[in-house]
């Protein structure tokens, strides 16, 4: 009787452990073999739903930018990685592209005005589809949550309409800080970009988070941060990110270890 109680409670919790705890990711670039400046997307088991919580990301690569080499402006006025942290992940499918990140933030000052969006907190992502690491990134879209709407918008020099109804959803994340938040979205390729992206495919690539020209924090120092802490309108100052196969799900978790707890129980 004991022994099934015990059972009994511990089967409960994890279900409901399970059911209301949310993944918020932290860097896992090492495990990888990856150097810095280098990230992979993996193909995910299943398609993303873009609600603002990354319990469908659990596997993906993740990256952080939490240090002063990721700062291209700010230096002096970043106080640290509870201030601003950026963890982010890309993945794709046959469809589309899809990018996350947990905004780790002491405070979120979005801008007032949509087509201004870079005068307050926002992210925009630098794409150099072709990898050739001169010019101007060719694919420059932008995410901002504005009068509490998420919205995607477009600055490549090329702009494609459709772009702006791409599924996104940005969330308050409170255990990311009083003003964390959580960026999901996914663009179509068809819309993004005439390149075939297969596995093997690689591109030149970084996020850039902008705290807001407009310094609504009132900062010494307007903040960016970026891979290297470089200008990501030159595309030779991006990353590079590789298109790979399938994401693993083999890793193990908390049920495997609960299962582990009820054996020594029975034994």
């Amino acid at each position: 009787m004991y022994k099934s109680t015990i059972i009994y409670a511990v089967i409960t919790l994890t279900i409901v452990y399970s059911a209301k705890s949310e993944f918020l990711p932290e860097d896992n670039s090492d495990a990888f073999g990856l150097k810095y400046g280098e990230s992979i997307a993996g193909i995910p088991p299943n398609t993303p739903k873009i609600d603002g919580k990354l319990n469908d990301w659990k596997y993906a690569v993740w990256v952080s930018f939490d240090s002063e080499k990721e700062l291209l402006r700010g230096k002096g006025a970043w106080k640290g990685k509870d201030d601003l942290t950026m963890t982010w992940s890309t993945m794709y499918d046959d469809k589309n592209f899809y990018f996350a990140a947990a905004i780790r933030d002491d405070i979120f000052s979005p801008a007032a005005d949509p087509g201004t969006p870079w005068t307050g907190d926002t992210i925009f992502l630098y794409v150099d589809w072709k990898k050739v690491g001169a010019g101007v990134p060719v694919f420059k879209p932008n995410f901002a949550r504005i009068n509490n709407k998420a919205l995607v918008s477009d600055f490549s020099a090329q702009k494609n309409p459709d772009l702006p109804n791409s599924e996104i959803a940005i969330e308050p994340t409170p255990e990311l800080g009083k003003g964390g938040m959580i960026y999901e979205v996914a663009m179509p390729f068809a819309w993004i970009t005439k390149e075939q992206i297969k596995k093997g495919s690689e591109i030149g690539f970084t996020p850039g988070y902008e705290e807001g020209t407009a310094n609504p924090e009132k900062k010494a120092a307007i903040v960016f941060m970026d891979w290297f802490g470089l200008n990501p309108d030159e595309s030779a100052n991006l990353g590079t990110l590789k298109f790979e196969g399938p994401l693993d799900v083999s890793s193990t978790g908390k049920l495997t270890f609960t299962w582990g707890m009820l054996k020594q129980i029975y034994n």
